[in-house]
């Protein structure tokens, strides 16, 4: 059997530390990307949530404000602004022209989430309508 040298027992430490010291950097490596994937999923998770509660709100909205801020909750903030890009108001052709009892608006309507500095912007079409004419007024 051959003896071992004093200096190569010193030499296979020190390969076995740098060996464990490279393994332990490149594990901290891999957690730090971990979370900075796992951060950018929870900020598209918590967006995506509100935006799937955003035709509820349309409804509510006033539109014809053109702008406005809504706290949606968990940290998410809406900017809207809409603008008009078509109003009517239909007639019936019949012996007379009928005038309809209701005016129709579309509006363009861009919406911005905003999540601890992550901004999302949606752009989508908005029909209203509002009575002008009661039914009793036009003799219906």
């Amino acid at each position: 059997m051959k003896r071992l040298k004093k200096g190569s027992i010193t030499i296979d430490v020190l390969i076995a530390g740098m060996i464990l010291t490279a393994g332990i950097a490149a594990s901290m490596y891999l957690f730090k990307l971990g979370f900075k994937y796992l951060e950018k999923a929870n900020t598209a998770n918590a967006i995506a949530l509100k935006v799937s509660q955003i035709p509820a709100l349309i409804k509510t909205l006033d539109l014809s404000k053109e702008s406005g801020t809504e706290d949606l909750g968990d940290g998410v903030t809406l900017e809207w602004t809409s603008k008009l890009i078509a109003k009517s108001r239909p007639e019936r052709l019949a012996e007379v022209k009928i005038p309809s009892m209701y005016e129709l608006y579309l509006y363009e309507v861009t919406l911005k989430f905003i999540y601890k500095n992550k901004i999302r912007t949606y752009k989508i079409n908005v029909f209203r309508s509002k009575q002008v004419v009661s039914p009793e007024e036009i003799g219906i």
